[in-house]
């Protein structure tokens, strides 16, 4: 453990044994451990008292102990040495140790050497020869109980610089986190705004186009308008509910309440809702599940929204003419569900962004559909709420397989 050292300089060997018998006395002393002792957490043993002779010494001394990582309290020197006067030792003390108090002894009044050691020296206060015991022993307890003290306020004010630079790094990547909000946030507004525009004014057409030559069209003209309407407003409802469901995402107040349900009918009435779709574009839905139950620990609309968005993406960005297959498997302790597409599958760069927030992929749906760039973050965000994995295999030219795996139970129930 590194040391607190006392250091006394005199010529006078007759004073340096009165000092070190005096100054033991200080730091044994009962009362003494109660002011200075207490206050630093030491023992009188881990005090080091040295005594030295000439300034030169003591300079050397001090280097050597500030090496090692030693402390040094207190300097207490005589004023008038041969070769270097007090002052002008407790100085340059001073300079190697700017925290060290100084206590200088002298005969006779010095004012010049005071004054000195007042300016540059971090003077603690002067003792005049011969002394007594008392005041010396004061002046070492008060100076000690000086330089703990002020140790805690370095030590206080250090912690404190580093909890406020703690803060104000927090505060910067907070500040940095707003502003990347902030962004996205405009970002998201612009992309709403784009991607309603389109079924609006195609409504917005249609329905000026009806009212306007209602008497001179056919029947099946009005009905076509009208599901060339339904078909923007379905549209329209696919890209607010998305933007409505990134936002509760993103807010954390979405619930998830997660219970024991077997998905095979989940997944198979998706599947059947998926039909009318791919047929119009030639697609078949291949889902031959076994005859069994597929349990698992999830949420039952959340999982909906995920199986949900990843077959409406199958059916969106396949080619016509292809198959889709669906998958379940039961694992040893998790159900697998694999969406496997014939699509043109996906570049490396594609794959990197393909579960972020607006992605736009090389790939395009293949019958002009809509697409927000929403679907597969929201997948993401939804099957990890569930404490699920969710991944995507694919080769360019070989089609994409986008695999979900939830929780499940070690053994398939009947």
């Amino acid at each position: 453990m590194n040391q607190i050292a006392i250091i006394c300089v005199d010529d006078d060997a007759s004073i340096l044994d009165s000092l070190e018998i005096e100054l033991h006395k200080i730091v044994k002393s009962e009362t003494d451990l109660t002011t200075f002792e207490q206050l630093s957490n030491l023992t009188h043993d881990e005090y080091l008292i040295e005594m030295v002779d000439n300034g030169e010494e003591c300079l050397e001394l001090c280097q050597e102990l500030l090496a090692n990582g030693d402390e040094i309290a207190l300097v207490i020197s005589d004023c008038i040495m041969p070769q270097m006067r007090g002052d002008e030792l407790l100085k340059q003390v001073h300079t190697l140790s700017p925290n060290t108090l100084t206590i200088m002894l002298t005969g006779q009044a010095e004012f010049e050497a005071l004054g000195n050691a007042i300016r540059y020296a971090k003077l603690y206060r002067y003792i005049s020869k011969p002394w007594e015991f008392e005041d010396f022993k004061l002046t070492v307890t008060e100076a000690l109980h000086s330089y703990h003290q002020e140790q805690k306020l370095i030590a206080f004010y250090a912690n404190l610089e580093e909890k406020i630079a703690q803060r104000t790094q927090e505060l910067q990547q907070k500040n940095t986190a707003l502003l990347k909000l902030d962004q996205e946030r405009k970002e998201f507004l612009a992309i709403a705004a784009h991607d309603l525009k389109n079924p609006l004014s195609a409504i917005q057409g249609l329905a000026d186009l009806i009212i306007g030559d209602y008497d001179t069209l056919a029947k099946s003209e009005v009905t076509e308008m009208v599901n060339m309407i339904l078909i923007s407003s379905k549209q329209m409802f696919e890209i607010v509910n998305n933007l409505l469901e990134v936002n509760l995402i993103e807010s954390e107040n979405m619930k998830v309440s997660l219970q024991e349900l077997d998905i095979l009918p989940i997944l198979q009435v998706l599947v059947n809702r998926y039909v009318v779709p791919a047929q119009a574009k030639n697609i078949t839905l291949n889902f031959k599940p076994k005859p069994e139950s597929y349990y698992t620990l999830a949420d039952v609309y959340l999982i909906q929204r995920v199986f949900d968005n990843l077959l409406s993406n199958a059916v969106k960005y396949s080619p016509f003419d292809k198959t889709i297959y669906i998958r379940l498997t039961q694992l040893a302790n998790t159900v697998r569900c694999e969406i496997q597409d014939e699509g043109p599958g996906l570049s490396e760069a594609d794959q990197n962004k393909l579960f972020g927030k607006f992605s736009r992929l090389t790939p395009a749906p293949t019958g002009q559909e809509n697409s927000t760039g929403l679907g597969l973050f929201i997948v993401k965000k939804l099957v990890e709420a569930m404490k699920g994995k969710v991944w995507c295999e694919s080769q360019l030219g070989k089609g994409s397989s986008f695999i979900v795996e939830f929780i499940g139970n070690s053994e398939t129930r009947a």
